[in-house]
C-alpha cells in the first residue's frame, strides 16, 4: 500500500485501512490466491476529500472483460483530487481480476461474480471473493455506482438501472443523467441489489460492448458520476441533464426462431413498432428464411453484434414503451438518444 501525502482527517476504515482526510491512498485488497500460493489482489484507490460528506465507491470490471468501466475509473482517479471534493471516492477499477487477466467473464472456477454477492467466507471461490470485497469495501460506503457493458456479442446503449422503489436508489439514477432508466432490483447475488439491501443505494450503469474502449461511452459514465457527485454535494458544479429521461420497467428480448445468417435492420437507440421488421434471419447459402419480428413497440436497448445465429439466441432488447412513446419518437427524430461531446468532462 502506497499513500500520497496530503491533509489529514477523521479516519475511515477501507480494506482495513484507516482512510483520513486529504489523502489519497492506494490499497492492494487480497481477494484470493494464485496457484503459486501468492496473493491474488485487486487495486482499490481511496480519495478522501479535505472536508467531510458521503462515501462513494465505483466498481468496474466485475466481469473481467467488461472494459469500458475500467477506463471510466482510471480517468476519475486522474482527474479528482482530494481539494475538488467533500466526501470520498472510493474507486476499483478491476474487482474481477482474474477474468481482467484472461479476457474472460467469469472466476477460475467458471462462476460469476456478480451472481454471489455478498457472499460467504466458507463458499466457493465466487463467494469468497465476493466477500472480501463486500465485507472489506462496499459496506463501508454511503452510496455506489457498478459499471457494466453488455456480454459477449452483444452492444447496449447507455442506461441505468437500479430499483427506483428505494428512495436514494431513485435519486442517483435520476441524477446520473441518462436518457433511459430501467427500474429492477437487479439479479440475485448481483453487487447492487446485495448493496441495496445491505443499506448502500447502488446503481448500475450500461453501455457499449465488451473488450473495447468505447470513447462515447467512457464519456457518458464520466459525466454520469460527475453528475452523481454533484448531487451528493461531494462536487460543486451544475449538473448535465439528458435530452429527456424515460423510466421503463418492461423489456423483451426478441429471439431467433432458426439457424443461419442474421442481418440486422435496427441498431441499439432506434425504435422498433409491434409487427415490425427487426431483422432479416437466412442461411449461408442465400434462400430467405424470414423475418424477426418485434411482438412490441419500444426502444432498442440491446442488440446482437455477431451475425451468425441458432435458434432461441438474442437478437435484440427492447423496452416496452406507452405513455413515453411521443417522447421518444421525438428524440429519435433528433437524434439525441447518444450524446457523443468530443470536450473531456471537467470536475474543477
Amino acid at each position: 500500500m502506497q499513500k500520497r501525502s496530503g491533509r489529514k482527517s477523521r479516519p475511515l476504515r477501507i480494506a482495513g485501512q484507516p482512510v483520513e482526510r486529504g489523502e489519497v491512498y492506494e490499497i492492494n485488497l487480497k481477494v484470493s490466491e494464485f496457484y503459486t500460493a501468492t496473493a491474488a489482489t485487486i487495486p482499490v484507490t481511496v480519495i478522501a476529500g479535505r472536508r467531510s460528506g458521503p462515501v462513494l465507491f465505483v466498481t468496474a470490471a466485475v466481469h473481467g472483460d467488461e472494459l469500458n468501466g475500467t477506463e471510466i475509473i482510471r480517468q476519475l482517479i486522474c482527474r479528482v483530487a482530494p481539494a475538488d471534493i467533500r466526501g470520498t471516492l472510493v474507486l476499483m477499477p478491476v474487482v474481477n481480476r482474474f477474468g481482467f487477466l484472461h479476457h474472460t467473464r467469469y472466476l477460475p472456477d467458471r462462476r460469476d461474480l456478480n451472481r454471489n454477492f455478498p457472499g460467504r467466507t466458507d463458499g466457493n471461490m465466487a463467494q469468497r471473493v465476493a466477500w472480501e470485497v463486500f465485507d472489506q469495501v462496499i459496506r463501508h460506503c454511503n452510496y455506489g455506482i457498478d459499471l457494466h457493458t453488455a456480454t459477449a456479442d452483444r452492444t447496449n446503449l447507455p442506461h441505468v438501472r437500479g430499483d427506483m422503489s428505494h428512495r436514494e436508489v431513485r435519486r442517483l439514477a435520476r441524477a446520473f443523467g441518462v436518457e433511459i432508466i430501467i427500474n429492477s432490483e437487479g439479479s440475485d447475488g448481483s453487487l447492487r441489489r446485495a448493496a441495496v439491501a445491505a443499506g448502500v443505494p447502488t446503481i448500475l450503469f450500461e453501455a457499449g460492448e465488451r473488450q473495447k474502449f468505447q470513447e462515447p461511452m467512457i464519456r457518458r459514465g464520466v459525466e454520469g458520476i460527475r453528475n452523481v457527485l454533484v448531487e451528493l454535494g461531494m462536487l460543486q458544479g451544475t449538473k448535465v441533464a439528458p435530452s429527456f429521461r424515460i423510466i421503463v420497467k418492461n423489456s423483451e428480448w426478441v429471439r431467433a426462431e432458426k439457424g443461419g445468417i442474421l442481418i440486422m435492420y435496427k441498431k441499439v437507440g432506434e425504435l422498433v413498432y409491434s409487427g415490425e421488421e427487426i431483422a432479416l434471419n437466412t442461411n449461408p447459402f442465400g434462400r430467405e428464411f424470414g423475418t424477426i419480428r418485434s411482438p412490441v413497440t419500444g426502444l432498442v436497448i440491446g442488440a446482437t453484434t455477431l451475425p451468425l445465429v441458432n435458434p432461441g439466441i438474442p437478437v435484440a432488447h427492447v423496452v416496452k414503451l406507452r405513455k413515453t412513446l411521443p417522447v421518444v419518437e421525438r428524440a429519435v427524430r433528433r437524434k439525441a438518444l447518444v450524446r457523443a461531446e468530443e470536450k473531456p468532462v471537467m470536475f474543477s
